[in-house]
């Protein structure tokens, strides 16, 4: 993994507990419907402990850290348009 960490969520798996929140209250906020809010960008050092905390307790795990691989066509990508990234 780069010096880059980011989070995301899989917003299909997120109930809105606010587990993340509780684990990473320096990193993490709710909306009104108990859903995160995460920073913008990478996740500085010194936080880096609650947003492992936070992963690992999510109960519906729909918080990871971001695949900058997948968002870039990574494996899709290849998938997609085989080995080379050609159609």
């Amino acid at each position: 993994m780069s010096d880059e960490h980011r989070l995301k969520v899989d917003w299909i798996a997120c109930n809105g507990y606010g587990v993340c929140e509780a684990a990473a209250p320096d990193l993490i906020v709710l909306d009104d419907w108990g859903y995160p809010i995460l920073p913008d960008g990478s996740v500085p050092r010194e936080l880096m402990g609650q947003a492992r905390k936070a992963i690992n307790d999510c109960p519906m795990v729909a918080l990871s850290w971001e695949n900058r691989a997948s968002a870039t066509g990574g494996r899709l990508g290849r998938l997609r348009f085989g080995r080379r990234g050609r159609g």
